[in-house]
């Protein structure tokens, strides 16, 4: 039975999980407005954002799009889709906010995520946090995994370069670095328009 809310590790025995292609079937037939993921196996619909968590996701991608434009890269940001982390075969985790090396395939899921943000809500706990820090260091492809707070102005990113070591940048006036793009994102553009920026 589908769950709702955000889960870390659903305890699902093998022959209960669902795979992907199945999950994949399965929301074609849900209403477009549902955002779901598959959990090792269990697909659990998330609940709906709030403003600014839908604020800071547009001003990421849109900064990261400016960028793109003004440095002439190939890479791509967009909104989240279903990312296949290969740790975890029966996964389909959905970040915020993702930047893929290539352009976009028009398919749900993706295995080329170079940056993946994920701006947290109540609903991510410490073990979900954990358990996405593990699975998104499993895709080949991805060299920055970021997490963007709605408590405070505070970002923190984990980097393969660095062993999936954590680095933290707090503040308006901080910076992130973003070296796989040969970006600098100022958390003041990543909270513009919420309640800590203007």
């Amino acid at each position: 039975m589908p769950a709702a809310g955000k889960s870390a590790r659903p305890i699902l025995a093998p022959q209960d999980q669902m795979t992907i292609e199945e999950f994949l079937a399965f929301t074609q037939t849900r209403p477009d407005e549902e955002r779901w993921e598959l959990i090792e196996g269990a697909p659990i619909m998330n609940a709906s954002p709030v403003e600014f968590h839908q604020l800071v996701a547009m001003n990421i991608g849109t900064f990261l799009m400016n960028e793109k434009q003004r440095l002439g890269a190939t890479w791509l940001p967009m909104a989240g889709v279903g990312t296949r982390v290969p740790i975890s075969p029966n996964s389909l985790p959905q970040p915020d906010v993702f930047v893929k090396a290539g352009p976009a395939t028009g398919r749900a899921e993706t295995e080329d995520a170079l940056v993946l943000f994920e701006i947290l809500s109540p609903s991510n706990t410490k073990a979900d946090q954990a358990w996405r820090r593990r699975v998104y260091a499993s895709v080949p492809n991805c060299q920055h995994y970021v997490t963007v707070s709605l408590k405070a102005p505070e970002v923190t990113a984990y980097d393969r370069s660095t062993l999936w070591a954590e680095r933290t940048a707090s503040g308006l006036a901080a910076t992130l670095e973003l070296h796989a793009l040969g970006v600098t994102l100022p958390l003041a553009d990543i909270y513009r328009y919420t309640q800590f920026g203007s």
